[in-house]
This record gives structure tokens, sequence and C-alpha cells, in this order.
């Protein structure tokens, strides 16, 4: 096996299963999901980037995902005969979570792409403010404001509160 197979492999074992989730939650599907990280595969084995770290070959698949992600979006929106809403949200992956944290998933999942992504990137992947960010191509202060949005909307989607028992 070549070096950029070796490679490749490498990368897609490390970061397959979390670049899965953040795009499963994007696109609802897991078909189209698969599809999507080959692609994101594709791009990183004909470009070969050099990266700076570890933490920037990570941060720029994320942002190769998500591009791909929101590319399908809008070509699906276009194009498609069934609406990404109409597909059952069942096919999301819930194993090991517990009642509250599947209902924080699923509207999660229901929120606009920009306030999905910060939330995706800041709460579930572990990224600063600041690393979001940079992988997203925005200000730290719009970070701010779409978590914060995003906080509001889960605060009044669930009204009165969640009661969280472990």
């Amino acid at each position: 096996m070549n070096d950029r197979n070796a490679d490749l492999e490498a990368v897609i074992n490390e970061y397959s299963d979390m670049l899965y989730k953040i795009c499963f939650v994007m696109i609802k599907n897991e078909h189209d999901t698969k599809d999507v990280l080959q692609d994101t595969f594709m791009i990183y084995y004909t470009k070969r980037p050099d990266f700076e770290s570890e933490e920037h070959k990570k941060a720029w698949l994320i942002r190769v995902s998500q591009n791909k992600c929101k590319e399908f979006l809008r070509f699906h929106k276009r194009h498609a005969a069934v609406p990404l809403e109409k597909i059952d949200e069942t096919e999301l992956i819930t194993d090991g979570l517990n009642e509250y944290e599947r209902e924080i998933l699923s509207m999660i999942w229901d929120m606009n792409l920009k306030l999905k992504s910060v939330v995706i990137l800041h709460y579930i992947v572990g990224y600063s403010v600041d690393e979001t960010a940079d992988i997203l191509k925005i200000s730290s202060s719009a970070v701010k404001k779409r978590l914060q949005r995003a906080r509001e909307a889960l605060k009044s989607e669930y009204k009165g509160g969640l009661v969280y028992e472990k």
C-alpha cells in the first residue's frame, strides 16, 4: 500500500465517526451522509493539503464536509422529489442517548443550518468560539450571537425548561 492510500485510510479511521455524526445531523439521511463523507475524503485524497497540525486537519475536514452538506441541501431543495422534512426521523442514530438527549438532538436537528452548524461545532464537537469562527469563516461575535439564538430557540421550544434526571 502506498503512502497516499495509507494516509487516507488513517484519516478515515480517525475522523469518519465524528464527521458522520456532524453530517448526519445536518442531512438527516444515512445514505446521503455516506455520499457526502465519500466526497469529503475524495477531496482530501486528491488535493493532498498540507496542514500545520492535526487540529488544522480536523478543522479542514469539518469545513469541507459542512460545505458538502450545504451543497447537497441546496441541490436537494431544488431537485428532490421528496422534501428532506418528510424523511423519517427514526433514522437518527440515538443509541446510548437518554430521552432528554434524544429530545435535545431532535430540536437541534430542526434548527436552521446556520444555528445548527455552530451548535454542532461548539457543543457537540467541542470547539471554542474562536475555533468555530475559523472553521465557518465567520466572526467570533457571529458565532456567539448564533449560539445565543440557538439557546433561545431551544429554551422556547421546550417551554417550561427541561428536567434532566440522571
